[in-house]
């Protein structure tokens, strides 16, 4: 991946039925419901993912 990652969290907010994100580097997108949830649980499922991957870096070798 080229870009380097935001350390800065998106604002997350529910407007007229549809959940909204506003985040860095301009990014600004709204998603359905079913969209944001199954968006939400893949985010959710890769952030695990990160550290698991984060302690097995830590362990000794």
């Amino acid at each position: 991946m080229s870009n380097k990652a935001h350390d800065v969290p998106t604002k997350v907010t529910a407007e007229q039925g549809e959940v909204m994100l506003d985040g860095p580097g301009g990014l600004a997108i709204s998603f359905t419901l079913d969209a944001a949830s199954k968006s939400a649980s893949a985010i959710a499922e890769a952030v695990d993912e990160v550290h698991r991957q984060a302690e097995k870096a830590q362990r000794p070798k």
